[in-house]
């Protein structure tokens, strides 16, 4: 058996998906703050962009998962080149399946509380998270932009868009958003429109990611294939 992936129907059937839960989310926090619903038999706990452990927190980990999967197909296409760039796909591989668990059980979060004992969180750091994974953010950066540099010139452009667009959303955006909760709360129109974009280029930043290795795979390899076959009975 043989299976083929076409890289723009796979972003796409990723990206329906996400605007449908940001569609959701948007309907839900109409209700909660203009017709005075803040529970809508439930939904807004299975559906809120800014509570852990619901359905687009599911997603946003299949996706980084995915992503991880893809980097770990290319790490093995390239183990055996010459250019030693495998590692740094190796790296990668690592670093997205660490994202998919941090973002399934929000380490963060704790990392966050851990710091509250030890740091004021307040303005822009009212979420203190940020501070160690904006630290590590710019390291990896630095590490990596020879690597970057070395990518084919259309991968490194979506490469590089993609990480502008994940980052504005998951450092930026969440700065912003934290500067308004340690203002006025986490129940503000304000402070909700943010976390809803916040997430939103999240979403965009990965899933065009995950369009670049698609498409970088596909260079790579020339072909997706899958083979099945029976086990030897003897």
């Amino acid at each position: 058996m043989e299976i083929n992936v076409n890289p723009r129907k796979v972003a796409v059937a990723f990206l329906s998906v996400a605007t449908t839960l940001a569609v959701i989310n948007a309907i839900l926090l109409f209700f909660y703050f203009y017709l005075d619903d803040d529970e809508l038999y439930g939904l807004i706990d299975f559906f809120d962009f800014d509570i852990e452990g619901n359905v687009p927190t599911l997603y946003s980990a299949v996706a980084l998962l995915f992503c991880s999967s893809l980097l770990a197909l290319i790490t093995t296409a390239n183990w055996r080149r010459p250019d030693g760039w495998r590692f740094h796909w190796l790296g990668l591989t690592i670093l997205f399946f660490l994202l998919a668990i941090d973002e399934g059980t929000a380490i963060h979060e704790e990392v966050g509380t851990f710091l509250e004992d030890y740091l004021e969180a307040t303005g822009a750091l009212y979420f203190l998270w940020v501070l160690p994974y904006g630290i590590a953010t710019l390291v990896l950066g630095l590490t990596y932009l020879r690597f970057v540099l070395q990518l084919p010139p259309d991968t490194r452009m979506r490469f590089v868009l993609a990480g502008v667009i994940f980052l504005s959303g998951a450092l930026g955006v969440e700065m912003l958003g934290a500067w308004e909760a340690g203002l006025h709360g986490t129940t503000t129109v304000t402070y909700c429109l943010l976390y809803s974009v916040e997430e939103m280029l999240e979403m965009l930043g990965v899933i065009l990611f995950m369009y670049a290795l698609l498409l970088h795979l596909a260079e790579v390899t020339g072909r997706f294939s899958l083979h099945l076959e029976r086990p030897d009975r003897s």
